[in-house]
This record gives structure tokens, sequence and C-alpha cells, in this order.
């Protein structure tokens, strides 16, 4: 029987979304499962592992249901997943705590272990700073969200754990060891941990930062390239999932890379956009970047080259927010609709003035990553006056998720020169209204690709097909991906915007002090 289907499974923050795709990288079917992210303490992010698996299991038969495809058909399977998540498990790949998220920012408090030593440069020690710039390329976040601080934490606040823990796995790390038994992570997230020595031909656990930090090397998984095989399913996996024993299992890769590649925005300097629970905008380059003080640079790709990029931590999750605070009739009219409620949302945004009245909203919800690399900053909106209803703040939080990507983008286009175009993918790039309003705001034109919610599981899919050979190269991939419409910027709505933006990039600064003494005890 010809194998002619990928099936992709993205591990998103909120929710797993599968997509089977053909060859021709056409959706056949696809289908979705949530699963909670806890907060048990301030500044704590948790998910249970074992929901990611059992999300998985339920996804996957869905699939081959909806589909009547059969378990033979299958090439191979492949994951991406949000990055920066760590789990623990023993050596019967059970999990030893639930799993840190991205989000987590409890181990600030021991970042320190970082910023230890004079002179400081961006806040860390100069020599710590210098010795993860030379071998890693880049520096673990102040709000400790990072691999290096979730693993850090564990070892110094929970040593019995840490003590009992085999590996130490990414969200992608452990549903592929649920499928094959075998420890391993991806290129990209190997890079994102700190840990790894990411000099072009190296690609390994560098023994010096974890000889300073004390973490030993046996508790990580191997790392591989996103097109190599992670194995094949089990046969105690294969009856799971109702799949077939022995089907390939590729590494893939983390959201970020995975995106960059089913954008369509393959070649260096080609720049992507992607909108989901946090934003980035990106392009791929032939050399490794960094900025420190900034908290932007390249990690290493999917491509095996780099991916140049600034992501920040909440945009569309930001939406989600004053959807349900502000808009709960919309929500409650279309329940279980959550289509028709952003198509909702959208009409009143297109009837929104631009600017929204001189309204600004910071989409600092959670922190912020980049370009401001600062766990205490927080979001809010700017110049409210009584002139403005909930429509005008409803559209200045996308104006804000435009503007935080312009200020990103700033400090990105001295290596990659400005864009003409940038392709846009994620669940927020469904939006019509947002991809004017990010065109009027960058000032050049927007491609909002086709389907581009599934961009992370397209680009999966690439990756798979370049593993398993159907691809002899990614660039064989650009007639598969394509562009759904293209939006120009509007030079009256970006004169505004102009305006505005001048104003927003002062906001932090102006702001800082009253950020520290608020939200740092």
């Amino acid at each position: 029987m010809e194998k002619n289907y990928i099936l992709t499974h993205d591990l998103g923050t909120a929710s797993l979304k599968s997509v089977l795709f053909d060859l021709k990288l056409n959706s056949i079917y696809s289908a979705t499962e949530t699963y909670p992210l806890y907060f048990p303490e301030e500044g704590w992010a948790e998910q249970d592992a074992v929901d990611w698996w059992k999300a998985v299991i339920k996804t996957t038969q869905e699939v081959l249901g909806g589909s009547n495809i059969k378990p033979d058909e299958l090439a191979g399977i492949v994951f991406d997943c949000q990055g920066n998540c760590t789990v623990p498990i023993n050596k019967d790949g059970v999990p030893l705590m639930p799993a840190i998220s991205w989000l987590d920012t409890r181990a600030a408090e021991i970042v320190d272990i970082y910023s230890k030593g004079f002179p400081k440069i961006a806040g860390y020690g100069m020599m710590k700073i210098l010795m993860f710039l030379k071998i890693s390329g880049g520096g673990p976040t102040h709000q400790g969200g990072d691999p290096i601080s979730h693993i850090n934490w564990i070892r110094i606040k929970k040593p019995e754990i840490y003590g009992k823990t085999y590996k130490f796995l990414s969200c992608k790390g452990y549903v592929i060891h649920k499928c094959t038994g075998n420890p391993v992570i991806s290129r990209d997230l190997a890079h994102t941990s700190w840990l790894a020595d990411t000099n072009p031909g190296m690609y390994v656990w560098s023994d010096k930062i974890l000889r300073t930090y004390e973490i030993d090397k046996t508790k990580l998984p191997d790392i591989k390239k996103s097109t190599e095989s992670a194995g094949n399913l089990t046969e105690e996996a294969a009856k799971e999932l109702g799949l077939k024993e022995g089907t390939p299992v590729i590494i893939g890769a983390v959201d970020l890379t995975s995106a960059a590649i089913g954008s369509g925005a393959l070649l260096d300097n080609e720049y992507h956009i992607s909108i989901g629970t946090a934003d980035w905008v990106a392009a791929h380059v032939s050399e490794r970047l960094k900025d420190i003080s900034h908290y932007v640079g390249t990690i290493t790709s999917a491509m095996e080259n780099y991916l140049c990029i600034c992501k920040q931590e909440t945009a569309g999750k930001c939406l989600d927010w004053i959807k349900d605070q502000m808009f709960q009739d919309i929500v409650n009219k279309n329940k279980g609709k959550p289509a028709e409620v952003y198509k909702a949302l959208d009409a009143i945004v297109e009837k929104t003035e631009p600017g929204s009245k001189s309204l600004i909203f910071t989409p600092w919800m959670h922190g912020e990553r980049s370009i401001i690399n600062a766990p205490e900053v927080r979001g809010g909106f700017y110049n409210v006056s009584l002139e403005h209803d909930r429509s005008h703040m409803l559209k200045a939080v996308l104006e804000g998720v435009g503007f935080n990507l312009k200020w990103g983008l700033q400090f990105l286009k001295k290596w990659t020169g400005y864009p003409e175009s940038i392709n846009a993918v994620g669940g927020g790039a469904k939006s019509d209204a947002w991809c004017q309003i990010l065109a009027d705001i960058m000032g050049c034109s927007v491609n909002q690709m086709v389907d581009p919610e599934l961009g992370s599981v397209k680009g999966a899919a690439i990756i798979a097909m370049v593993g398993l050979g159907v691809l002899s190269s990614f660039s064989d991939a650009l007639p598969l991906i394509k562009v759904k419409k293209t939006y120009s910027p509007n030079l009256n709505n970006r004169q505004i915007y102009d305006k505005l933006f001048s104003q927003y990039i002062k906001i932090y600064k102006r702001n800082k002090d009253l950020f520290k003494s608020l939200n740092i005890q």
C-alpha cells in the first residue's frame, strides 16, 4: 500500500492540533484537543505532561476515523511544539512533577546565578554572559523561563526530584519518548535551552556551561536534526494510537522554526510574522547573530542554518483577554462557535477608526522577553479618555501587538534590512483586520498565507517530507506554500500609526521604575 500521508501534531500552549497532510501539502483532516494550563502559585505556570499524550491519542484516533485512511498509508508522523517547557521523567518515562511552562517565572528568583559578577552587561555578570555568547550564542532570560533556569530551579529547590530524574525533556520530547522510547531533542530546542554549543558544526551539550551550573549531562536527551528519525513507533504506542508498529517518527521542531518553514519565507532575509498565544517576527540567515541587550538574535533553524528572531510573550493571549473581559455578550451569543466570535470582533475592529482615538495598548501581560527582557513589566492602556469605548480598546489591543512587533523589527533590520513584504501565519493572521493593521503599522505588504493557522504543522509536514526523502530539499516545498491575500499599507493610516509608535516605544522607559516597584517583591 502506498504511503501518501504525513500525520502532524502541533503541541501548543492551550491545545494540540493534529493535521493529516497528503504529500502535496493539502490538509486532509484535522482534530483539536484542549488541555489545561495551571497557575498554582504566583509566577508559576504548569501543565500535566500526561495531558499532552492523552491529546495525541484522542486526536490521532479522530483523524484516522474522520479521514478513513489506513495506518499503512502513513509515511510518518512528526511533532512541533511550544518552546521551552521542561518535564523531568524517571527511567520508566513517568513525569516526576508537572511540566514547567515557558510562561513560568518561578526561576526568576535564582537568575542571580547568571548575573553575579562585575561589571554588568544587560544585567548579567560580564564573564557569565560572555561565556553564554561564545558558546550558545545567547543567554537565559531574566524571567527564568528557559530550560537552563527550570533545571537549575529543580536542582536547587527540589533536589529529590533532580536526583530521581532520568532525562529532562521538552514538550515534544516527552511525546516522542512515549512514541519511541528514545529521549531526544531537536537542535532548535537544545539551542534555546542555553545549555548547548551552537557554533557551526557543533550542536552538542556544552561541558563548560554544564560544569558551571552543576548540571549532569547524562540527564539530558540526545540532540538531533529536525529532519532526523527519532525512531519508530513501539508496539505499545502503536496500540494506544491505533497506528502501525514501526511507523517512522521524525524529530520535528519547535513551533518557531516549524512556522518559519510553513510560512514560505525560506530564503535568507525573507521575513515572516506569527501571531498565536505569543508572537514573533523572524527571518532565516546564514550566520549566528546576537544582541543580548535587547534579547534578539538567532536560534538554530530547522534547515540547519539560523533563524534571526524577536519573540514576544503575549499577542493572541491579549486578544483573548479582552474578549473574555469586555465581549462576553458576543461570546455567549456564539457559544461553541469560536470562529463566529472572532469574526464578530473583526467586524468591530474594521468599523473603528485607525489609532483608536490615540489610545495605546502595551501587550506586556506576562512580562516581556524581547526587546525588553523584563519579567516585571506589565501591559496597559495609555491615554484613556471618556471618549473611548470597548471598540477602541479592542482595536488598540491589535494595534499594540503590531507596535510591539515593529519595535522588535527595528532591532533585526540592522542585520537583514527592512522587508518589502512579510508573510503572516498563526491564528491571528486569519484576521483580515489584523493583517491590514500590521501592514499599516509596518509600512510594508503583509501576505496572509493560505490556512495561516496551520503554519506550524505545514512546516512540520515539510520537515518530515525532507527527512523521509519525499522532498530532496526544503526549496522543493516552495511551490506547495501559497499566499491567500496581500495587504498593502494605507499611507493615511501609516501617518497615524507612525505618530503613535513614536510614543509607544517611550512607554517602557518612562514606566520601568513603576513596574519594578509594583511587581518585584
